[in-house]
């Protein structure tokens, strides 16, 4: 005769600690190691979900170093920095659901764990995604050709807003999303009187344009390579000086954000050739700050003309001036980078502190917004 006992099965693990202490555990996991637990037991799973977890790992995560995402050939990775330091990381392949639909994809930008893409060719697919839970949304085409777009978060509002800019007019394309605002550099002109460049502002909670106030950098404001960064949370200015000034690297940081007097020249980096040869040694390299890492150095990309994609991985050490080239096992020869915070994002089941659910036709999720960009 078989006997049923009444008493619960003995508990191990995590199962005998405080929920308090396990949140506080898991939210210090990198994102490869927390998922991980999903494919144990189903309580890890259900962890993974847990909005408490999910905000409290996002906090941290976007405290440590950030992963850079790797896009080459309609495949995606990411690198993923280890402790001991940049030069021991390791690059790995991303499963992308994505990929089998489109005959060709561009990373747009990355906020708050999610990236999005767009289909390059045919210009037809848009979708957000988290790249580590595989989870993604497919958002609503536009009917006209877009030049580029722009993607970001609003603390204030509590969503997420897709930018379509249809026209450029005066501003460059590259961008940066930072205090919930788009911001780009303007091309050498004649503003209210004056020539100059400006740095312009889009705010995604009350959706108007502002100036950013900036100070004199102190170099010809018609120099055409002018880029904007992002570094330890603050907005940057990376300026490239020209060949004959020996091509050195400018970078300024405006400490607190829209105060004209908190602007500083924080790096100066000399001129590096990553692999010197018969043609990078008579060409200016595209330059682009990518993000300043915790032990102090920054981490740059560098590519040539005529390609597209980039073909090194730098980081520099303000302290020693010293460049050192990253490669690692599995990393692509051309790619394009993009800084990314590995997180728990879920995209159908976000967590309300970060995603407000808009009221639009549009989608159920995302309140996407098509703008056209005349200066």
């Amino acid at each position: 005769m078989d006997i049923q006992s009444d008493e619960a099965p003995p508990t191990y693990g995590f199962d005998c600690l405080p929920q308090e202490i396990v949140l506080d555990i898991a939210s210090r996991l990198p994102i490869t190691s927390l998922l991980q637990f999903m494919f144990v037991r189903k309580s890890f799973y259900n962890l993974s979900h847990d909005p408490e977890l999910v905000n409290l790992h996002l906090s941290r995560a976007v405290k440590n170093d950030p992963c850079i995402t790797i896009n080459a050939h309609n495949q995606l990775y990411f690198l993923e920095f280890s402790d001991h330091g940049v030069e021991e990381g390791v690059v790995r392949k991303i499963s992308n659901p994505i990929a089998n639909s489109m005959p060709g994809f561009q990373v747009v930008g990355s906020c708050q764990g999610l990236l999005y893409i767009y289909e390059s060719l045919r210009s037809k697919g848009l979708y957000v995604y988290n790249p580590f839970t595989g989870d993604y949304k497919e958002l609503p085409k536009f009917r006209e050709k877009s030049l580029d777009f722009g993607f970001g978060f609003s603390p204030a509002i509590n969503e997420y807003k897709v930018i379509r800019i249809i026209h450029y007019g005066h501003w460059l394309p590259r961008k940066r999303d930072i205090q919930g605002k788009m911001h780009w550099v303007a091309l050498f002109g004649n503003y209210l009187g004056r020539n100059d460049r400006l740095i312009v502002s889009f705010d995604l909670a009350d959706e108007v344009f502002r100036e950013v106030p900036i100070v004199d950098f102190g170099v010809d404001p018609r120099i055409n390579k002018f880029h904007l960064a992002v570094l330890g949370g603050c907005l940057a200015v990376a300026i490239t000086l020209p060949h004959h000034t020996g091509r050195e690297l400018e970078i300024w940081v405006m400490r607190e954000y829209n105060v004209k007097e908190s602007w500083v020249k924080e790096f100066k980096i000399g001129a590096y050739t990553p692999n010197p040869n018969s043609v990078t040694q008579h060409w200016q390299p595209l330059l682009k700050v990518l993000c300043l890492l915790n032990n102090g150095k920054l981490l740059l990309e560098y590519n040539y003309l005529p390609y597209k994609y980039s073909g090194y991985l730098i980081s520099y050490d303000p302290q020693s001036g010293v460049f050192r080239t990253l490669k690692f096992e599995g990393m692509p020869d051309l790619f394009k980078t993009i800084v990314h915070v590995g997180c728990l994002n879920w995209i159908d089941n976000p967590p309300a502190i970060f995603i407000k659910i808009s009221p639009s036709n549009l989608s159920d999720t995302f309140l996407l917004k098509s703008l056209v960009v005349y200066v």
